[in-house]
Parts: structure tokens; C-alpha cells; sequence
């Protein structure tokens, strides 16, 4: 649990001077004291984040992170065709899934997801039973969520076979 304490502090300071660009006394000491409090803010969590190093999960991560770029570019596309061609014929509406995910992280990371993809917003992630509800603004936008690519991805993510 300390090493991990530890990771983060030293990753929270050298991201804060990395931003910073200055590396004089008062910069530095600000860093230590910043890093040091969100280290003791975040302590308890550490124990519920993944326990498998960064170079095992990197594969699965990068994969993880293409699908998410291709959904993007996707959800750009649909959303541009859809409002210059089929402005008049919006099909908004609101789906509700459970996907199969293992962990609470999981579900944040695709409820994050799916609202960084243009054209559906998360709308609410139920706690205790894991059902989602979105709103997409087409219904190809709204199709395949709850076992699409970014469900497969994060479930490799989290240890599952992907199917």
C-alpha cells in the first residue's frame, strides 16, 4: 500500500513541476505540499485501484484506448451527417443496459467513455445494479453499448476473456 503511495506522490510532483516550468524554491516546495495532501486525500482509494503492474495491463490499455479513438471518430461523423443531411429526422431517444462488467471502475470508465463520444451522454449509472441509461442522438449511436467494442475492451481491462 506505501508503494503505491508512493508511485503517486512522486507522479502528482513531477506532473506538477512539469506544468509549472519553474523550478525555484517556492515552486517546488508548493509542489511537495500539493502532492503530499492529494497523496493523504486519495490514500484509502489506493486499495481499489487494479493491482496489476502498468506493463501487463498496457497492451489491453492501448487497445483500449485505439477503440475509444475510433468510437470518436465514429460519433463525429454520425453527429456531421446527421445535422447537415437528417437535421429534420433527429432520432434522439434513451436506452437502459447492464453491461457485463466485474468492477466499479469499469463502469466509470465507460460511462466516462460514452459521454466523451459525440453524440451520447451518460445520463445516469445505477450503483447497485449496474444498469446504464443513456441518451444517444441517433439510433445507430444508441445500438451495440452494452456489448460493443468499448465493453469488450474494458472488460480486458479488468481481467476477462474478450470474446
Amino acid at each position: 500500500m506505501y508503494k503505491r503511495q508512493i508511485v503517486l506522490f512522486v507522479a502528482l510532483l513531477l506532473f506538477w513541476l512539469l506544468l509549472s516550468s519553474e523550478y525555484d524554491a517556492q515552486h517546488i516546495i508548493t509542489g511537495i505540499v500539493l502532492a503530499a495532501l492529494v497523496t493523504w486525500f486519495w490514500r484509502d482509494v489506493s486499495d481499489l485501484l487494479p493491482s496489476q503492474s502498468l506493463m501487463k495491463r498496457f497492451p489491453a490499455t492501448a487497445r483500449f484506448g485505439l477503440a475509444l479513438l475510433w468510437e470518436i471518430i465514429v460519433g463525429n461523423y454520425v453527429v456531421a451527417k446527421t445535422i447537415l443531411f437528417n437535421g429534420s429526422k433527429l432520432e434522439s431517444g434513451v436506452v437502459t443496459f447492464r453491461p457485463d462488467l466485474r468492477t466499479s471502475w469499469g463502469r466509470v470508465i465507460l460511462a466516462n467513455s460514452i459521454t466523451l463520444t459525440p453524440g451520447t451522454v451518460t445520463i445516469d449509472v445505477n450503483p447497485d445494479t449496474g444498469v446504464f441509461m443513456v441518451h444517444g442522438m441517433t439510433r445507430s449511436l444508441r445500438e451495440g453499448l452494452a456489448d460493443g467494442r468499448l465493453v469488450r475492451r474494458i472488460q480486458a481491462l479488468e481481467g476477462s476473456k474478450v470474446k
